[in-house]
This record gives C-alpha cells, sequence and structure tokens, in this order.
C-alpha cells in the first residue's frame, strides 16, 4: 500500500501536473474551438455558481468533469474502474467454491408489479434485454444459476458502484468489535477533530451510516454539484476536511449522501491505521477464499484516498460470496468473520426510525427501510430481504428466510430497482418451493 501522507511540496507538484493535463488536452485531444467553449463555459458557469468556486474549479477536477464526462456516454459503466488508479485486494490462497445446485429450481418465468398490474416476463429474457452483465442465483452453499452477458465472463472485472458501501459497513462492523470504533454514537468530530467547531460536532457516526448526516450533497451533473464532487474530485481528504456544508440538524430526514461513506472511509483509515483496501483483504476477502483479486480505486496517486461509496471493483462471483456471509450472519463455516450482532442491527429496520425521505423516497412509499449502507424490505412478521444496491444495476441480495442470495451487475438499471427486488423475491420464493417439497431438504 502507498503512504498516507502527504506535504505541500507534493500539493505544489500536483498543481503543475494539473496544469499539465490541461495543456496536454488541448494539443492532444481538443481542438481548439473546443478547447475554447470548455474555457469559456468554466469561466460561465463560476459567476453562476450557488457553491463555493474554491472546490470544484480546481483545474484537475474540471479536467475530469469535462474529458471525463465526455467520455461516459460512449463507455461501459462497468469498465468505469479504468479511469482511476487503485489499491489491490489479493485473494485467497485457496478459493472457496460453490457446490452445484439444482438449476431447475430457479424459474423460468419470474413476475414483479408493474405499475399496479403484474407483469411476467421469462428470466432469461430479461436479463438479455435489460443490459445484465452478469446474474448469480446461490441457495445456502449451492450455485443454482450463474450466467454472463454483453461479453462479459466469470472472471470479468466490474465496478460495484454503491455495493462498495455495504462492504464497507462490513468493516464498520468489524472495527467496532476489535476497538478500533467506540460506538456508533461517537460523534466524528472524535476521530475527524479538523472538523471541530464548524457544526460538525453533532454528527454520529450512526447518522453516517443511516444517511442522516445532513450534510449538504445535491444529486446533480452540474460541477459544483456534490453528487460529481464526490466521484471526481482529486483531493478528496481536502474536500471533506474543508468544503463539506451543513444543509440541516443530523437525524432529521433520509438524505443519499455519498459524502458519508468517504468520511466512513476515512474514520476506517484513521483507527485502523491502515487503508479500507487492506482492512478487507485481511478481514474478509481472504479469509471467506475469494477466487479473484479485487481492487478499490482512489481519487488520484497524489492523495491515494479510496473511494468507498462507489469504487469497489470486483467479480460477480466474489460478490456472492460476500452474500452467503451476510446470509449466514457473518459466520464463514464456522468462522465468525463480521460479528453476528452487526449483520443482524445492519439489515433489520430500525420501528424507531421514522424520518421523512427526502431522496428515493419511492422505496420508503413500496414499504422499504434503509440501515447501514443495506436496503432493506419488511416482508411480515419477523420476514425481511435486503440488498445491496448499486447505480446502473448492480445488486447483491440476500433472503434470510428463504436461503437465497441473488448477484447482479450491468451497464444499466434496465427496471426500477424496486421493481428488482421484486424479481429476487419471487425468484426466492421459487426456489424456497422447490426444495420444501422434497422430502428431508434442509430449509
Amino acid at each position: 500500500m502507498k503512504p498516507l501522507p502527504h506535504s505541500k511540496t507534493r500539493s505544489r507538484g500536483l498543481e503543475m501536473r494539473q496544469h499539465r493535463y490541461i495543456v496536454w488536452i488541448s494539443r492532444r485531444w481538443i481542438d481548439r474551438p473546443l478547447l475554447v467553449l470548455l474555457v469559456s463555459m468554466a469561466i460561465a458557469l463560476m459567476f453562476v455558481s450557488p457553491a463555493s468556486a474554491a472546490a470544484w474549479t480546481q483545474p484537475g477536477y474540471l479536467y475530469r468533469y469535462f474529458v471525463w464526462g465526455a467520455r461516459f456516454p460512449f463507455s461501459s459503466r462497468s469498465d468505469d474502474y479504468r479511469s482511476y488508479g487503485y489499491h489491490t485486494i489479493e485473494k485467497a490462497l485457496t478459493a472457496f467454491q460453490f457446490a452445484p445446485g439444482k438449476r431447475d429450481s430457479v424459474p423460468e418465468t419470474v413476475e414483479y408489479d408493474n405499475s399496479g398490474s403484474v407483469k411476467q416476463v421469462a428470466l432469461s429474457e430479461l436479463l438479455r434485454s435489460t443490459g445484465t452483465n452478469a446474474f448469480i442465483v446461490v441457495r445456502d452453499n449451492q450455485v443454482l444459476y450463474e450466467n454472463y452477458f454483453n461479453g462479459s465472463a466469470r472472471d470479468s472485472l466490474c465496478t460495484a458502484w454503491s455495493l462498495s458501501k455495504s462492504v464497507t459497513s462490513a468493516l464498520v462492523g468489524i472495527a467496532i468489535f476489535e476497538g478500533y470504533i467506540k460506538s456508533l454514537d461517537d460523534p466524528i468530530t472524535n476521530y475527524l477533530p479538523e472538523l471541530k467547531g464548524q457544526g460538525f460536532d453533532a454528527i454520529t457516526i450512526r447518522n453516517l451510516l443511516t444517511m442522516g448526516s445532513g450534510i449538504q450533497y445535491r444529486i446533480g451533473f452540474l460541477p459544483w454539484d456534490e453528487f460529481v464532487l464526490a466521484g471526481y474530485y482529486p483531493n478528496l481528504r481536502q474536500l471533506l476536511l474543508s468544503d463539506l456544508k451543513i444543509m440541516e440538524p443530523p437525524g432529521q430526514s433520509f438524505h443519499y449522501n455519498n459524502f458519508n461513506a468517504e468520511l466512513i472511509g476515512m474514520i476506517l483509515e484513521r483507527t485502523t491505521h491502515r487503508p479500507p483496501s487492506q482492512y478487507l483483504q485481511e478481514k474478509i476477502w481472504k479469509p471467506i477464499g475469494m477466487e479473484y483479486p479485487a481492487t478499490w480505486s482512489i481519487d488520484s496517486e497524489q492523495d491515494d484516498f479510496e473511494l468507498t461509496p462507489i469504487l469497489l471493483n470486483a467479480r460477480a462471483i466474489d460478490l456472492a460470496k460476500f452474500g452467503r456471509l451476510y446470509l449466514n450472519s457473518g459466520n464463514w463455516d464456522g468462522k465468525q468473520i463480521v460479528p453476528k450482532q452487526w449483520v443482524v442491527e445492519s439489515t433489520t429496520k430500525d420501528p424507531n426510525d421514522h424520518r421523512p425521505w427526502e431522496t428515493f423516497s419511492r422505496w420508503q412509499d413500496k414499504g422499504g427501510y434503509y440501515k447501514y449502507f443495506w436496503w432493506g424490505v419488511s416482508l411480515g412478521k419477523s420476514d425481511y430481504s435486503y440488498m445491496g444496491i448499486g447505480t446502473y444495476g448492480q445488486f447483491i441480495f440476500v433472503s434470510p428466510r428463504t436461503k437465497v442470495v441473488i448477484i447482479r451487475t450491468a451497464d444499466k438499471d434496465g427496471i426500477d430497482p424496486p421493481y428488482w427486488r421484486e424479481v429476487f423475491q419471487n425468484i426466492a420464493e421459487q426456489v424456497d418451493q422447490t426444495y420444501s417439497r422434497e422430502v428431508g431438504a434442509p430449509r
């Protein structure tokens, strides 16, 4: 792993390199009329921006905003990791292999509620028509279905997007168990003292994990929108500690915010004295027998900070193992990897959480809840399912009652996430019915 500290000399060097980036673009990739247009746009935006110009007008960031943004419509979302540097997460010496299960237990036809009417569709057609790259169905320790589309294969590396948050959540649980983090109710300023006296003192780690920090976060695509800054900014440490703004008191509402997971990443880094990727490798990736190495993208070579909310990059089959780990309450074949209490607390509904949802309210309208970077749905007394959800259609679905885990990676949603949840639940129920009909089958 690369060293974490940086200096004023490094900062000046970074500015010089950023200037060379702009010059390089002008000479190699952008003709002069287009360069003039982009520069004019940047200057104009400075005057209409509702935000402080300090962060978003940084040259290296504008390079990414314009150049990476221009590539966006013509590239695959599964390959976005290629734009960033990364830290490697080494694979296990001996890989865990799922046993083959009953392929015919996975239904050929699935259904979901589409605008008030039940829609039935062939599973194969749904997967092909929605930009799916990988689809895996696991029951307990058996793989029932594993298929790849659009040129993807078992060894294809894909960006997990916000599934990264669910993995980060597991690391928080381990860090609490090991004593690195004292309590979820600790103010974040206990770990990030640079934020003291700036309005952040009332924000707790729990507020970050439940998307209730009150930190300003606009989900838009203009250069000053925090949604873009959180993914493209090349010096996130500086951004997180100097440029965040408070929008409302913590705990007042649910407001989805990638800064929350980045602050969690910084807390993990400082308390465990290692990057989250190294902690993941030591505590989860190797112990549960991951078949392939993974990577965690960094904001820049100079800042060397991992993008914990969005840019863990892994293979679908290894994400299925992470799902199995949670299915078994953090236990892996007799060894407790993630504390059981943490897994249960992370994925079950908090009956005292009555906050209004400022973002993604459709999930709440469908009976959903959010807890410690997981999305859940109550299905009745003591029955529930939960998911890690990544933008562009990445899912880790876990159904404790049916013992089913489903993984989907993709380049696009295809259908809305609440509909995918219904598809996954429908598959899990049909699989469960097939196994329950067998005499003596474990349930």
